[in-house]
């Protein structure tokens, strides 16, 4: 799926269940550090093909992020290997792909750094304000600031309509953004 052939994703479009299935994996991270990421990319367009999975090495695991649709979010641990060939749907050399390491500058500047919380982000798309209408969105890691001024001390990935998006500031939408935080004690974080 998604250009890689062994890859398959548990999507989630409820935080609650994301929460339930991994707050104990998540609560681990706390404390660690986001080194190298990969983002797959298209060698023709030399640019990030969005809609491929995200993926972050965290204390030398991989985990891999996708979103899909408008309300379908996946995380999976080490499920395939990077150096698994890479068709997007049959295209072949028509549209040759790679993982890129760290290649938003943005974002890069935010490695080795250590993480302070994890929030799981849901969203009122119907701007309707009740709990059942907030859909799962993404994951925001919240990073060890370098400054109390530091603003930009986050690497967020979430659904920009049936793409990932990547942010290096606190995500707000119109006040339509709910943060579920992960709130387990590990390594002295907490």
């Amino acid at each position: 799926m998604l250009g890689i052939p062994s890859y398959k994703p548990k999507f989630h479009n409820s935080g609650k269940s994301f929460k339930n299935e991994f707050e104990k994996t998540l609560t681990e991270l706390i404390g660690k550090k986001i080194e190298p990421y990969w983002l797959m990319w298209d060698l023709n367009e030399d640019e990030w093909l969005a809609d491929g999975p995200v993926v972050l090495e965290i204390d030398g695991q991989r985990f891999e992020f996708t979103a899909y649709q408008l309300d379908d979010f996946s995380m999976t641990v080490n499920s395939f290997e990077l150096s698994e060939k890479l068709d997007w749907y049959g295209s072949g050399d028509e549209m040759p792909l790679t993982w890129k390491e760290n290649p938003k500058i943005e974002l890069s500047k935010n490695l080795n750094k250590a993480i302070t919380d994890i929030n799981i982000l849901t969203y009122d798309f119907y701007q309707k304000n009740k709990e059942s209408e907030f859909i799962l969105v993404g994951i925001e890691f919240v990073l060890k600031k370098e400054s109390e001024s530091d603003a930009e001390n986050f690497f967020s990935i979430y659904n920009g309509l049936d793409q990932n998006e990547l942010k290096n500031t606190e995500l707000q939408i119109e006040n339509q953004i709910k943060r579920i935080k992960i709130t387990g004690y590990n390594n002295g974080y907490k």
